[in-house]
């Protein structure tokens, strides 16, 4: 469980990588990667200290895979219909080299230091093509009616929900000689007038040829789980495009995701605290990075959980594994113990048990649960380190979720 995980360019407005999920992925995952490329690079330098990320680089706590290409989709006009092609290309000026040494100096200044970080920080890089991603068999998959069909659909309901589809909505693709066409009745006028009242019209358009990209890069989302045997973190607008034809691949992360978000509301209160509070200012990304020593014995326990365990639980196993805790009758005693030092027990699963159970020992706090653990425990990360981080004071009391 929550092994490794690798972050990608969003493809809506805003920041390319979520840095608060990133903070999130450092704190819960062995490794931890970003596959991108030049916009990538200065994205995260402009946010993040560019010494810090280099120490983060050197150190093994982030991958930065460079990606040397790129893939998309060309349109051309052909007997007055568009014709198109999936793409892959590069650039001479956005090598890693040229890139790496460029955006990291222009971030830390033209200093003697910046310069000497700068080539480290390029060194540190790693690159990545699409040298093994087959196109042809994304084209092929295409041919699947239903299949794409169905993931039109979910992408248009996703990103554009006001918008009434044809009931028979149609987006057919039609291979020939130099590229495909696509049949298709859906109202981009009317599609894209609504869309832009969200997204602004500077950032996109949809199109036959973007909503192609769209579903090339679903497939090239598992070609980056199998080149780096990670997880991906996907857009939601991305998870809608798989639409079936690639969630059995992705579906791991997802199902991550939502682990992550359990626990996070069960000893945060809140399933998005931590990536709501780094993306808001609230929490410091470097503050997140001082977690991370005192992290590692969290995430190798995280490590050893099998992928279909339920994290809460387990959680609690754990916590109360070796304790007088462990060998109370009662069910529901053992597990008011947890709401006693501000573990809620309906996110357990043990329903309304915790109010009348929970104050006989309401007084029991998570010190007390530390001196009658022996060794370390998982929970001693999360109410030690965590929660002074992420949980307001004010919140903090006996009792407080």
């Amino acid at each position: 469980m929550f092994d490794a995980i690798a972050y990608k360019n969003a493809i809506g407005p805003g920041p390319l990588i979520d840095i608060g999920a990133l903070a999130e992925g450092l704190l819960f995952y062995g490794r931890v990667a970003i596959v991108g490329n030049s916009g990538t690079v200065k994205d995260l330098l402009a946010r993040i200290p560019p010494f810090i990320l280099l120490s983060m680089l050197r150190d093994g706590r982030l991958e930065f895979h460079y990606l040397a290409d790129q893939i998309g989709v060309s349109t051309q006009e052909a007997n007055g219909r568009p014709r198109h092609g999936l793409v892959a290309f590069s650039s001479p000026d956005h090598s890693i080299e040229k890139i790496g040494l460029s955006a990291f100096k222009d971030a830390a200044g033209n200093t003697s230091q910046a310069k000497v970080g700068a080539s480290r920080f390029t060194a540190l890089l790693r690159s990545l093509d699409h040298s093994g991603f087959d196109q042809d068999s994304v084209l092929q998959t295409f041919s699947d009616r239903q299949a794409i069909n169905m993931s039109v659909s979910s992408l248009i309901r996703e990103v554009v929900p006001r918008f009434a589809p044809p009931p028979d909505l149609r987006f057919t693709i039609e291979r020939e000689t130099g590229g495909i066409r696509v049949d298709t009745n859906i109202n981009f006028t009317e599609l894209n007038r609504l869309y832009h009242q969200v997204v602004p019209a500077s950032h996109s358009t949809l199109t036959e040829a973007y909503i192609l990209s769209l579903l090339q890069g679903a497939y090239e989302a598992t070609y980056f789980a199998a080149l780096l045997d990670t997880e991906v973190a996907v857009h939601p607008i991305e998870r809608a495009v798989q639409a079936g034809a690639v969630d059995a691949v992705l579906s791991r992360q997802v199902r991550s995701q939502y682990q992550i978000e359990s626990f996070a509301e069960l000893t945060l209160a809140d399933g998005h605290a931590i990536r709501e509070a780094v993306n808001s200012g609230a929490v410091p990304f470097t503050a997140v990075l001082k977690l991370l020593n005192s992290a590692d014995k969290f995430r190798h326990w995280l490590h050893q959980q099998s992928p279909d365990t339920n994290l809460v639980r387990a959680y609690y196993q754990e916590t109360v594994k070796d304790t007088w805790a462990e060998k109370l009758p009662a069910k529901s005693t053992r597990w008011s113990i947890f709401t006693g030092i501000g573990l809620g027990i309906d996110a357990l699963g043990a329903g309304g048990l915790g109010t009348a159970a929970g104050v006989a020992v309401s007084a029991v706090d998570a010190f007390l649960v530390d001196k009658l653990a022996k060794g370390w425990k998982p929970h001693q990360f999360v109410e030690k380190d965590l929660k002074s981080l992420f949980v307001p004071p004010n919140d903090k009391g006996v009792g407080a979720k």
